[in-house]
């Protein structure tokens, strides 16, 4: 993949420690993810946006069903983590869109395409590198897998061809997500070994402090190359809680928060309009 643009490339790491904090959960070793939940609210907002965007550039004319759009890895990315966190993508791709780079290269306003950039293709969580490994699961469309990636592709060529922005999201994007998200735990926990069961199945013990009486090794494969089934266990006992949450779906968001995305996304495809008419 082509190497990332980062539109922030100073990290602060205090700032960074702030956002980790914030409505934060834990693993039951302790374990920081980050906010799981808004970042599982702020990917079903940033689709709705997206869709909303893309539909009204679709009803002035545009963008249409004649544009040719191919998923394309996320080039741009807002900002970035430290150590074993990562700064997680809320959108599972980007769109080539007639051989442009990504959809932001559709804007000629510089500041309409810098928000799409940094607010949507590029807008990131900090969560844990595992949870980040869930994402990734989700994401996937190979072997015929209907992952994220196709799910977005194929509820934004529906919007471009004249569907409704939000019936698109409630019919096929919320439903395909959910999908995507079963079938990925699905495979997930068929590979889960006996001996990882045992220790998924145990509990875990406490000193008096309420700390965990055995340390969580700081060692986040889940793969046999770490050959400390506990430590696997442990592991994959976070991706079984990321999955968790991720069924949740879009609960959480608001009607105010949505009708407020849509206007705003909307407002967007018509001041590039505009732009455009006073650049002609």
């Amino acid at each position: 993949m082509a190497q990332r643009e980062i539109l922030n490339p100073d990290v602060d790491v205090m700032v960074v420690l702030d956002e980790l904090a914030t409505h934060a959960v834990t693993d039951g070793h302790g374990l920081t993810l980050g906010d799981l939940a808004g970042h599982r609210r702020d990917r079903y907002l940033t689709l709705w946006r997206v869709l909303h965007l893309l539909g009204g550039l679709a009803r002035r004319g545009m963008l249409g069903p004649h544009d040719h759009l191919v998923p394309v890895p996320a080039r741009v990315q807002d900002n970035q983590a430290p150590d074993v966190f990562q700064a997680a993508h809320v959108l599972p791709c980007d769109f080539s869109v007639n051989g442009e780079p990504g959809v932001h290269a559709v804007f000629r306003s510089p500041i309409i395409r810098g928000n799409v950039k940094a607010h949507l293709f590029g807008r990131t969580n900090a969560v844990h590198g595992l949870v980040n490994s869930v994402d990734s699961r989700c994401e996937d469309t190979r072997a015929g897998k209907r992952g994220w990636r196709l799910c977005l592709h194929e509820a934004v060529e529906r919007v471009l061809a004249g569907g409704e922005p939000a019936a698109v999201f409630r019919e096929q994007l919320v439903p395909g997500y959910a999908a995507a998200v079963a079938a990925a735990q699905a495979l997930f926990e068929r590979a889960i070994s006996a001996a990882e069961r045992l220790h998924l199945q145990a509990p875990v013990l406490l000193q008096a402090n309420g700390q965990p009486l055995h340390p969580r090794r700081q060692d986040f494969r889940i793969g046999t190359r770490l050959t400390d089934a506990r430590a696997r266990a442990a592991n994959k006992a976070v991706l079984q809680q990321v999955f968790a949450e991720y069924r949740l779906g879009p609960a959480g968001l608001a009607p105010v928060t949505l009708a407020r995305a849509a206007r705003e996304a909307d407002d967007w495809a018509g001041l590039e309009r505009a732009w455009r008419a006073a650049h002609a």
